[in-house]
């Protein structure tokens, strides 16, 4: 194998590996993992010595129809994925895209079959042996189901860039590209195929500079482009998990205080960071039948007020009426600013309860 092939090997499997928690929670991504996980089992296939392991062992092409089944597999899933991101509410093409994928696959099943098992086709249009009229209509078969799910993957990818936010656009647009690469590549290899096919004598070859750099760029574009997405989700939720380490000190000193402010449901992280929000504003309006809020707004000013508060609640002072109004300034709905401000309210608590702990054991 070449430093090409392993490395086309390597970003398969590891773009595989990194979708597998995904994939366990959304059909997209199940079927983005297929996708990766199809193509990389379809390069395995190509191996030279898996090839000629699996042909000498059963006497047959195996490797070569396993390497095409799971190629058209990975398409297809590819094809279904673009399609659920951009559907926007249309009917889905589940119900046309799996079944002609099947259908597909019965047909090269069936011809390689037929064949007895020998399509005398490696890894192109042409191999050291002859390739037979029906083990070229088989590859005929093969690339134009493949074409024609990289095609519609990539006009969706190209139409759904035009509207997408900028960070989105360059994953989309990469996809793109992509896409494009591998038509080429498919396309090289039937057009000399197909005229082949009709005429045996031909002097028609593929050139294989271009089928490694179009198979290579393809490979490239996929992954790169449909990480992008995957990298914003994986650093919104790193900013998520930061968020709720910064509220942690203060919600827990409020839940100890006031337990039944914790709801222990399983929600996403984002949902996560928005229920400490309001437990935390539950725990301070609790704190407002101890004492009345402080009129200042100031992060600080608001941490020494909960400090105080609590430590007056936990010698067990008398509750009394809800003042109805939670400490603060009017954040008219906006979570990303309240949640940024309750951090610095959270930052100071910390310091002020670590202070306080100093002071004690100090005594």
């Amino acid at each position: 194998m070449t430093a090409m092939d392993w490395l086309v090997l390597s970003l398969l499997w590891g773009a595989s590996i990194s979708r597998i928690r995904p994939a366990r929670h959304s059909l997209e991504h199940r079927v983005l993992w297929g996708a990766f996980t199809g193509l990389a089992l379809s390069r395995v296939f190509t191996a030279a010595p898996v090839v000629t392991w699996m042909d000498t062992t059963t006497g047959t092409e195996l490797a070569t129809l396993l390497r095409h089944l799971t190629g058209l597999t990975s398409a297809t899933c590819l094809l279904a994925y673009v399609e659920a991101i951009t559907r926007h509410g249309r009917p889905s093409w589940a119900r046309w895209i799996w079944p002609t994928a099947a259908v597909v696959m019965t047909i090269l099943v069936a011809m390689f079959a037929a064949r007895g098992g020998r399509i005398y086709w490696i890894d192109g249009a042409h191999a050291p042996f002859p390739t037979a009229p029906s083990g070229r209509v088989y590859l005929a078969v093969f690339d134009a189901w493949l074409m024609t799910c990289l095609t519609a993957a990539g006009w969706m990818f190209a139409r759904y860039a035009r509207v997408a936010p900028p960070l989105l656009r360059l994953g989309l647009v990469l996809s793109t590209i992509g896409m494009v690469a591998g038509v080429i590549n498919r396309a090289h290899v039937m057009t000399v195929n197909m005229v082949t096919l009709l005429d045996s004598g031909t002097s028609l070859r593929e050139t294989p500079i271009l089928g490694r750099v179009t198979l290579l760029v393809c490979i490239i574009g996929i992954t790169a482009g449909t990480s992008i997405p995957a990298w914003r989700t994986g650093m919104a939720r790193l900013r998520d998990m930061a968020t709720l380490r910064e509220l942690r000190p203060l919600w827990k000193a409020l839940v100890i205080q006031y337990p039944d402010l914790s709801l222990p449901m399983e929600i996403p992280m984002r949902g996560r960071v928005v229920r400490r929000v309001l437990e935390i504003r539950d725990g301070m309006l609790n704190l407002t039948t101890v004492s009345e809020p402080p009129p200042s707004d100031d992060p600080g000013v608001v941490a020494e007020w909960v400090a105080d508060t609590l430590a007056a609640a936990r010698t067990g002072c008398e509750p009394g009426v809800p003042s109805g109004t939670i400490p603060g300034p009017d954040f008219a709905g906006d979570m990303q600013r309240e949640t940024k401000w309750l951090g610095q309210v959270a930052t100071k608590f910390n310091q002020l309860d670590s202070g306080r702990r100093s002071v004690s054991l100090d005594s």
